[in-house]
């Protein structure tokens, strides 16, 4: 049971790697890259709601000690402020560049820098996601690998944004494939290092670090993504993006 609960985390990891597969099939990286902007805003709007949200409050339980609500802000803040302070290790980061022709380096720092900052957010809240699909798979196989599917369904076009937004800067090829590589194996690495561990994560350090993760994807939805797919509002992409999302956020929310 325990080497299938652990092969579960490794397919919903190569989610993200068919993801990152698809673009070579397509000749505009241009529309595919606005049509994954907003495809991800909603889903990782989806992700804050539907799935970090609930989930915090459900292992902390602010309800029951109001304290608590206190450390969900704290470390949610801190989640934010981590990836601000990224903002600085990542060059030439700059919004007003996307109708400038001969700022094409600039426009793709840009989209390299949120590629990043997006995976870096994922690969922390994947290893608390492994740990979970892995304790769920033991108790409940179906149950594991019901869970296991639905992250897949988000981490297939999260794993499109995110190799399209890196891949345009042309430089630090290396970087990249060390990135791609943490994020196809943050699930199964999560799960595996609670099985040598041999015991269950401490539902306070769960707790904070659902937090953070959930500073981060604030952070990536409403500080980069938000300001692109208003920008190109007008875009037929942007629109196809945001009903595409919109419509998976729903099947996600009835499954």
């Amino acid at each position: 049971m325990n080497s299938i609960a652990l092969l579960l985390t490794l397919v919903v990891g190569l989610f993200f790697l068919i993801g990152m597969l698809i673009p070579y099939f397509f000749k505009d990286k241009e529309k595919l890259t606005l049509l994954t902007t907003s495809f991800t805003f909603i889903l990782l709007f989806y992700l804050f709601i539907f799935d970090l949200l609930p989930e915090i409050l459900e292992i902390l339980n602010p309800q029951e000690d109001a304290r608590y609500l206190i450390v969900i802000l704290l470390f949610s803040l801190l989640g934010f402020l981590l990836l601000k302070i990224l903002d600085f290790f990542v060059p030439e980061h700059k919004h007003e560049h996307h109708e400038k022709k001969d700022n094409l380096k600039e426009h793709q720092n840009h989209f390299y820098h949120i590629g990043f900052i997006t995976a870096i957010s994922l690969i922390i809240h994947n290893l608390l996601e492994g740990i979970s699909i892995y304790i769920t798979s033991l108790s409940s196989l179906k149950a594991g690998l019901l869970m296991a599917l639905s992250v897949g369904c988000h981490n297939l076009p999260l794993g499109i944004e995110i190799f399209i937004s890196m891949s345009q800067k042309k430089e630090k090829k290396h970087h990249q494939i060390l990135i791609y590589t943490l994020l196809i194996l943050s699930s199964f690495i999560g799960a595996f290092t609670l099985f040598l561990l041999n015991k269950e994560l401490n539902f306070y350090m769960e707790g904070i670090l659902l937090s953070i993760t959930l500073g981060m994807i604030f952070y990536i939805s409403v500080c980069e993504l938000l300001p692109e797919v208003f920008k190109n509002r007008t875009q037929k992409e942007i629109k196809i993006g945001l009903v595409l999302g919109l419509v998976l956020a729903i099947v996600l929310i009835l499954l």
